[in-house]
């Protein structure tokens, strides 16, 4: 039985049931700072392959007042709160966990067989004002760009424009003036890219302290320093050439490319490459220290910003068992969908731009200043995204446990 006709039978009751069995649950990130654990409810554990992109930034001192209502006159006991049940518990639950814990914005978006049901935004659109933040605002999405990337360089593989095992190391090269890359660069191909087994190092340095100033530029350094092994190691260079390989493909700046063949067929409008500063127009102000550049560097590898109505319509287009817009083929997101790290468990691990987390379970997590972001497509058709300002929780994949305390407490049991 899917999610959608569970949540009919259950419509006078106000009970949504979610078939668990498979989806990621637990957390695997340790203790919290008090010590205690998130509950587990299922034997899948929730892991955050990409661990937290990029290095701990610098902290904020941030002084915060709360003013306690005075006890009534005479003693007599205060009235008892509502009792929240549904999406408004479920909104709650966010909002104490997330911006109770310090930070300043967030937005949820959750779907059940591709149709949304619930889209909510809690806080300050900038912080430390009145600025209401809405369900529609784009925040810092960070490394949730890699899944975009990925999807629009196997669209240009379908079509033929480049094989997934062909060369593609002095097309980048070329691209950023190096005549001479170093040895095993010009072997790299795509699909070493797209699955962090290229042999590039991290480059966290690189990407997050003002080394550079572009992607380009943090290209030019990677082709020309040595290459450190094919085993699986994350790193933002991969999907910074990887955009710039789709420009070289198609003659188009890589976002125009994005919104030609992902976004806009998906009826998605807004998004964008945006700068470390100067956000525009309905999109949500991240706190961040003075001087710095790395949206700009990051590029394709985690400088898009988006709701989370818009990354879970991403996601929900590669899941086959949902209605609407397919970008690629079936063939390709099995593709897609299968681990690199490990060949007894194809499930679990990094495929081509996706974090699987088992049991048929997808998303990916995005970490940068001020920034928490996480998107799941669950095995049973319902995907949720959280997209949060500012620093709570320390560890974002963390947000699945909070999502399902949230769902718990809105009646949102497992079945």
């Amino acid at each position: 039985m899917s999610a959608r006709r569970r949540l009919r039978s259950c419509g006078v009751v106000g009970a949504l049931v979610l078939a668990a069995c498979s989806s990621p649950t637990a957390e695997s990130e340790g203790p919290s700072s008090d010590g205690s654990r998130d509950p587990a409810p299922s034997s899948t554990e929730l892991f955050d392959i990409a661990e937290r992109d990029p290095l701990p930034f610098p902290g904020y001192a941030i002084d915060r007042v709360t003013i306690a209502p005075l006890p009534p006159p005479g003693g007599s006991a205060a009235p008892e709160a509502p009792i929240l049940t549904g999406w408004a518990a479920f909104d709650a639950t966010l909002n104490s966990s997330i911006l109770g814990g310090g930070s300043d914005a967030v937005s949820v978006a959750v779907s059940i067989d591709g149709e949304i049901v619930h889209q909510a935004a809690m806080g300050a659109r900038v912080p430390d004002t009145f600025d209401a933040v809405g369900t529609t605002d784009k925040f810092r999405i960070a490394s949730i760009s890699k899944p975009i990337t990925a999807i629009t360089m196997l669209q240009l593989v379908e079509e033929g424009l480049i094989g997934l095992d062909d060369p593609i190391g002095s097309i980048v090269a070329d691209a950023v003036g190096v005549s001479s890359p170093i040895a095993g660069v010009a072997e790299m191909t795509v699909r070493q890219l797209l699955t962090h087994i290229s042999g590039f190092p991290q480059y966290e340095s690189l990407f997050f302290r003002n080394q550079v100033g572009s992607c380009a530029e943090a290209a030019a350094i990677g082709v020309t320093r040595s290459l450190q092994g094919a085993s699986f190691r994350y790193s933002n260079m991969n999907y910074c050439v990887l955009g710039m390989l789709i420009e070289q493909l198609t003659g188009q700046p890589y976002e125009q490319v994005v919104y030609e063949r992902l976004l806009s067929p998906l009826g998605i409008s807004g998004m964008r490459l945006a700068p470390t500063y100067d956000p525009g127009p309905g999109e949500v102000v991240h706190r961040s220290v003075p001087g710095r550049n790395y949206m700009e560097v990051l590029g394709a590898a985690g400088a898009w910003v988006a709701s989370p109505t818009d990354l879970v319509t991403i996601f929900d287009s590669l899941d086959l068992d949902m209605p609407g817009w397919k970008p690629l083929e079936a063939d390709t997101v099995t593709t897609m969908k299968t681990a690199v790290n490990d060949p007894l468990a194809p499930d679990r691990g990094y495929g081509m731009g996706l974090i699987l987390y088992g049991g048929g379970a997808a998303g990916h997590t995005g970490t940068i200043e001020s920034t928490h972001a996480m998107v799941l497509d669950r095995a049973d058709n319902v995907t949720w995204a959280v997209t949060v300002s500012g620093e709570n929780p320390s560890d974002t994949v963390r947000l699945a446990g909070i999502v399902d305390r949230a769902l718990a407490a809105g009646g949102f049991f497992p079945g």
